[in-house]
């Protein structure tokens, strides 16, 4: 839906607006009711307009308000801050800035050369961040290659002949007689994925930053395998008291997913459990990131897939813990001719991954597109009525369709005779969810800015695209059609030929607002154009608790994006040449941009344009914001 604008045009409203003398907590409350825990706040916000927002619960004073953990230090009402690949746009050409707004009222803007200097401060108000450390956790070594499956199949393995490399192969995921062409994982990551673009960061001598030891956890429905004669698996069990009911797709998606990481991510330190860890921080190294398959449990509608309590659950986990969810689209748009988005990948928070075709650069068939709210609630639409679109999903596309050097296994059932085959062919949204979250490992890696900051990868991720899929009648239409690569994501000081500049805002938008517009908040930012870029894509992001989405029925909060033209270093109204992009778009949990700048710098504006008062998070922001270019 694309939102009326008739506030945004009556520019002479516009005045700026000093922060509110009055102490918030971060859930919006204040006298004796700060004594509770502060809570990191945004919301997601699913756009619609104001008079189809339904108005649903008790007032916020009467609510039972959720306890969200912030990481933020309780003096601290607010939090804003910045990193910039090229030296623009910040004071004393700093590369990082951070900016606290304090309860008393005191605000503190520190600026930093150095990545050393800004993680020390930052260790004081989020979740800390360790340097590197000789960490040896209790790793898992198996050379297990038929688990206790035997009990229900028999499961046979052979080479597989590659003696026609980079031919058309029938996709265990494809529609019917579908042919495909699948190239080498490292054709495909090199060229396609141009991490040839990097070699700085795969050789030897590059150790990272100081601060390189991310950890990813793959929440799957069965425990890995091997699938070659090579490297035995090595991995740490979250719990060793996990139940998995695994089926062959189950136990050849977290195998898949699990070599497809080995053989991307630089010295990975992978964790497999049935559900995602309980306290992420604590681990050794700490999880940052997570990836879930797309396997829904029996007991998932696929006939009226709708946000469930697994989407909830996977959003409140997000906004509680700030790690990077990434989840796999799904492969229904064949299996159950609907298209609707895996229970996972519905989750607002999370960063939901669609597969690309490498030979044809097409988003493949069986990508999952459809993301429905219920209005009534998670489970109370089970008469079909007051469905709605969600958030536009997915949000990104990376390939799959490429091959290791894996033999093909057969699974025959015991019971029924039946048979599962599978090739060492890769393809499916759970590869290309495997392979982001490699890439997000290397960029935390490299850019230890992004930890904790979901809401800032994923507009990263989404003005990061440096492959375009070609232009094809789409069922759907696609958050973004690039596709990122190494050379769009993994960079530091001394590979910026990229530009990036990435900020975000959280907690009270009474401290973090710049303006007001028409009794809008807004927070409006201007940054210098790199003088040899010209070619920009910008997007923002923002989180929600699920337990929101549950009971609104719609993602309670909505921003929009709009891109000006700038002569000066400022962000008065009348400095600005013109609207050279907006998005506006009244359902998603983000917005995203392309447009060409030619004058000395960019003004960038974020309208808050709804906040539903019956959010329990109502009056707070977790909101990131990145802007790209590459030429």
């Amino acid at each position: 839906m694309y939102k009326k604008m008739t506030y945004v045009v009556a520019l002479g409203c516009i005045c700026a607006s000093a922060a509110s003398t009055v102490n918030y907590d971060l859930l919006g409350r204040k006298g004796s009711k700060m004594n509770t825990p502060m809570v990191y706040k945004n919301v997601d916000y699913t756009k619609v307009k104001k008079n189809e927002q339904q108005q649903v619960g008790s007032a916020l004073e009467t609510r039972a308000l959720a306890k969200r953990s912030s990481g933020l230090s309780s003096n601290i009402d607010a939090l804003e801050g910045a990193y910039n690949n090229r030296n623009y746009g910040t004071s004393n050409s700093a590369h990082y800035y951070m900016k606290r707004y304090f309860t008393n009222g005191n605000v503190q803007t520190n600026t930093y050369n150095a990545l050393n200097g800004y993680m020390n401060l930052s260790n004081q108000v989020f979740i800390p961040v360790a340097q590197a450390s000789n960490y040896n956790p209790n790793y898992t070594y198996t050379t297990e290659r038929t688990r206790a499956y035997e009990t229900h199949y028999n499961i046979n393995e052979s080479y597989y002949p590659f003696t026609n490399e980079n031919t058309y192969v029938g996709s265990h995921y494809g529609y019917p007689g579908d042919m495909i062409m699948y190239y080498t994982f490292n054709e495909m990551e090199n060229a396609t994925s141009d991490r040839r673009a990097v070699p700085w960061f795969d050789a030897s001598s590059y150790s990272g930053t100081g601060y390189d030891d991310v950890g990813i956890h793959m929440t799957v429905g069965a425990l890995p395998v091997m699938l070659d004669y090579g490297e035995q698996l090595k991995y740490v069990r979250l719990s060793n008291t996990d139940q998995f009911d695994p089926t062959p797709i189950k136990e050849m998606a977290s195998s898949r997913m699990f070599s497809t990481i080995r053989a991307s991510a630089k010295r990975p330190v992978i964790y497999v459990g049935k559900k995602s860890p309980t306290n992420p921080r604590s681990r050794n190294p700490k999880i940052y990131i997570g990836v879930h398959d797309g396997v829904d449990e029996p007991g998932i509608d696929d006939s009226m897939m709708v946000y469930s309590s697994v989407a909830r659950e996977l959003d409140n986990y997000i906004y509680d813990n700030r790690t990077i969810e990434i989840a796999a689209a799904g492969n229904y748009a064949v299996r159950f001719n609907n298209a609707h988005v895996s229970a996972k990948g519905q989750a607002a928070n999370a960063i939901t991954v669609g597969a690309a075709d490498i030979y044809s650069a097409t988003i493949a068939g069986y990508t999952s597109y459809r993301s429905k709210y219920c209005r009534k609630g998670v489970g109370k639409c089970t008469d079909g009525k007051n469905i709605y679109d969600g958030s536009r999903k997915p949000e990104i596309y990376n390939y799959a369709h490429f091959y290791l050097n894996d033999v093909e296994r057969t699974y025959t059932n015991w019971d029924n005779g039946g048979v599962n085959n599978y090739p060492p062919l890769y393809d499916g949204t759970e590869i290309a969810a495997a392979h982001t979250a490699s890439m997000v490992k290397d960029l935390l890696i490299a850019n230890p800015f992004y930890r904790w900051h979901p809401e800032v990868v994923k507009a990263l991720l989404m003005s990061s695209g440096f492959n375009h899929l070609n232009d094809m009648p789409y069922p759907h239409t696609p958050a973004t059609t690039e596709v990122p690569t190494y050379y769009s994501l993994i960079f530091d000081n001394d590979h910026n030929n990229y530009f990036h500049e990435s900020r975000y805002w959280m907690g009270s938008m009474e401290k973090l607002k710049t303006h007001v517009v028409s009794t809008k908040n807004e927070i409006r930012f201007t940054i210098k154009r790199p003088t040899d870029k010209n070619y920009f894509t910008a997007a923002i992001a923002w989180l929600t608790s699920g337990d929101d989405i549950d009971s609104i029925g719609v993602i309670p909060q909505d921003f929009d994006l709009y891109v000006y033209e700038n002569n000066a270093n400022n962000t008065e109204i009348a400095n600005l040449n013109k609207t050279i992009a907006k998005s506006t778009d009244g359902r998603n949990a983000f917005e995203v941009v392309k447009f060409r700048a030619e004058s000395e710098y960019i003004t960038f504006r974020i309208f808050l344009w709804s906040d539903n008062p019956k959010s329990e998070n109502n009056g707070q922001v977790v909101l990131g914001f990145d802007v790209a270019s590459y030429r």
